[in-house]
């Protein structure tokens, strides 16, 4: 049999550790750890899922040197005896999969949270303020440094002990201790650990190895964790990796993973999104492969295992290291040895993960609503009749979920095509085709009875005498009270769904002329069949019923996307909102991201203003007491998005046992739909 990615499959070595391939899952932070600092249960069903999906190596995150100097308030530590049976138990569970797996060491030095409670204060080379905490370090007097490596050899010990097969330790992103004694952007000492020098800078990184080296083993594998450029003013020049690099691996380095970047508040380089381009990182690690001759493992946007193979067949990396890709889907490296690329649920970039963890202190995937929940949310088998009402995100999911359970799905869809909103949002933002065109495949593997052109009335839900329902029809568009907006000249998100969907309703339909009422009632779903988001965005670069200049009344993500997808098209946008905060429903990280793009794209945003009416070419704001037009020959108004159970509702009435999932419950976007459409499935 052909291998269709020969190189990422083939056995690969770091110094001792023998990897059946060279999938590597990379350290992302989860907080699913006890309270006692320990694995939990949960973190190890995690990590048991990744391992099951065939992965060669599994780099656990970031785990402590010190016991009192925490990493976050629910995170790991090595840092005494006590807690290597706790870690034993990981490992074995993860190599009873096949798998290797090693953890993540580091002092976490100025990222410290002991102050949270009631310890002592932060350690650094110099007195520097952690982005995420605000927490000043103390600067480190020369005399504790022997016990700080000391700490780190016994921790590598205490790892070996535990059944781990090597470790990885943290010296990137100007982050932690040893990463920000490699970094003049933080260590500003003078004496002989200054960051100024070369030959000082790396003394602490080869001091923390002899010490590895010595209590663990000269046999006993590590990586370096290492940015290969730092990419800002008083960092780290483009060429410092590659010259400390030969000087790192003298010293016993067994593997190098380079990413890039420093760490902010938001993870901002080191969580790249789609503007940085794949594989990001690429040149630093071949700058660092040019001259060593120990293995270099690559990291940064490698979504996807064709790209892998390109750089692995190009002698650019020797392993490929992914952390977003093994979140959406741990089988991953089992599909990519099955040939079965096309298979792979791939990561969408939606930063979901980061902003789950901000916003909820649980990080979460978008596309896989089973990622972290593994021990709690069971899916099991089952032989009812289900039917799915809505072939959008929820529906889509639910049908392939309860399908692959074994139960007897029937997906029922008003339009003459799936994907309901998802296809405006691919249409957007081309990242989530991926995830739609992975649904629709998966419902047509399946042999899912699908029936499109078909409105569910409790009548026909009724008639298929189903076991249970599943009701994802979406949320109805609440339109503002704004004078003026009955004009006919207004765009209405309302009345955009509705001819896309080319199905008029009588509170919209009157804002076009009959004759484009007769097209979209007529036309549109004639042509559904074969409309999709990379055809809806080709014909809106040479067609919009828009003018050149465009209003949008609105600033959640919807309005704030469109506003881009514009403005890229041509157009002159402005963003107006009586609300303040631009996107609410998404977190810190992706709302930097649009406000960055909003910017780049010179897109006009007020907040916090009152909208006063809707004149024929501007839209009539009052700030301060003051009125002024914000002028446009097009508006939109974008709406608000609510709750619409009345289905789902209506059929619970009639006895049936009704899930209502999705945006019919009110909004979520795609990690909402998808993880509601999970529960509604694990509780068939």
């Amino acid at each position: 049999m052909t291998i269709k990615f020969p190189h990422l499959c083939s056995p690969f070595q770091i110094g001792s550790m023998q990897l059946k391939n060279r999938m590597v899952m990379s350290p992302t932070t989860t907080a699913y750890c006890n309270d006692d600092q320990t694995p939990s249960e949960r973190l190890i069903r995690y990590f048991e899922e990744r391992a099951k999906g065939g992965v060669g190596l599994i780099t656990m995150e970031l785990i402590t040197v010190d016991e009192t100097h925490r990493y976050l308030h629910r995170s790991m530590t090595l840092g005494d005896d006590k807690y290597i049976d706790a870690h034993r138990e990981i490992t074995e569970r993860i190599h009873q999969h096949g798998a290797k797996v090693q953890p993540q060491l580091s002092h976490t030095g100025p990222e410290s949270v002991a102050p949270m409670f009631g310890g002592p204060q932060p350690l650094g080379p110099s007195v520097s303020v952690a982005p995420v905490w605000g927490w000043p370090s103390r600067e480190l007097d020369i005399s504790e440094l022997p016990e700080i490596t000391r700490q780190y050899g016994e921790a590598a010990r205490r790892a070996r002990e535990a059944g781990y097969d090597g470790i990885e330790l943290h010296a990137a992103h100007c982050y932690n201790l040893l990463g920000s004694f490699l970094s003049p952007q933080r260590n500003k000492r003078t004496d002989e650990y200054s960051a100024f020098k070369a030959e000082t800078r790396t003394r602490l990184i080869r001091e923390v190895m002899d010490e590895i080296k010595s209590r663990a083993g000269q046999d006993f594998p590590v990586t370096l964790s290492i940015s290969g450029f730092e990419r800002v003013p008083g960092g780290r020049s483009i060429d410092d990796t590659q010259r400390l690099a030969p000087e790192f691996a003298a010293a016993g380095v067994d593997c190098f993973r380079v990413s890039g970047g420093i760490s902010d508040s938001l993870v901002t380089m080191m969580v790249g999104r789609s503007e940085y381009g794949d594989a990001h990182n690429i040149a630093q690690a071949e700058a660092i492969k040019n001259v060593v001759d120990v293995p270099v493992m690559l990291v940064g946007r490698i979504h996807d295992p064709e790209l892998a193979e390109h750089i692995l067949a190009n002698g650019q990396a020797d392993l490929i290291a992914m952390a977003r890709p093994l979140l959406a889907d741990p089988e991953l490296p089992r599909k990519v040895i099955a040939g079965q690329a096309e298979r792979i649920r791939r990561c969408i970039s939606c930063e979901n993960c980061i902003d789950s963890m901000q916003m909820n202190d649980d990080m979460a995937c978008a596309v896989n609503p089973l990622s972290g929940r593994e021990h709690e949310l069971v899916i099991s088998p089952g032989k009812k009749k289900v039917v799915v009402v809505g072939g959008g995100t929820g529906g889509l999911e639910a049908a392939r979920m309860a399908a692959e359970a074994g139960h007897r799905v029937v997906l029922l869809e008003k339009q003459r095509r799936l994907g309901g909103s998802l296809t405006l949002a691919a249409t957007v933002h081309s990242a989530n085709e991926r995830f739609l065109n992975w649904l629709l495949a998966e419902v047509k593997r399946l042999g899912i009875e699908v029936r499109t052109g078909c409105a569910a009335t409790v009548e026909s839900v009724k008639a298929e005498n189903p076991g249970a329902v599943i009701v994802s029809t979406g949320a109805r568009v609440k339109m503002p009270e704004i004078p003026g907006i009955e004009q006919s000249h207004v765009l209405t998100g309302a009345l955009m769904r509705q001819m896309v969907a080319g199905d008029l309703q009588d509170d919209e339909s009157w804002r076009l002329p009959k004759w484009q009422q007769w097209v979209v009632e007529k036309c549109v779903p004639l042509v559904q069949g074969i409309i999709n988001p990379g055809l809806l965005r080709q014909a809106s670069k040479f067609w919009l019923p828009l003018g050149n200049e465009v209003v949008i009344v609105g600033i959640d993500l919807v309005a704030v996307e469109l506003a881009e997808f514009l403005a890229v098209r041509g157009r002159k946008v402005h963003l107006l909102d009586r609300r303040k905060k631009i996107a609410p429903e998404v977190g810190k990280k992706r709302r930097n991201e649009h406000m960055d793009r909003l910017d780049q794209l010179r897109i006009t945003v007020n907040t916090a203003v009152e909208i006063l009416r809707i004149e024929k070419d501007s839209v009539i704001i009052r700030v301060g007491g003051v009125e002024r037009a914000v002028c446009g020959d097009s508006i939109i108004v974008a709406g608000d998005p609510v709750a619409d159970t009345s289905l789902a509702q209506a059929l619970e009435a009639e006895g049936m046992s009704v899930h209502a999932i999705g945006d019919s419950t009110g909004l979520g976007l795609i990690a909402k739909a998808t993880r509601t459409a999970a529960e509604a499935v694990a509780a068939l």
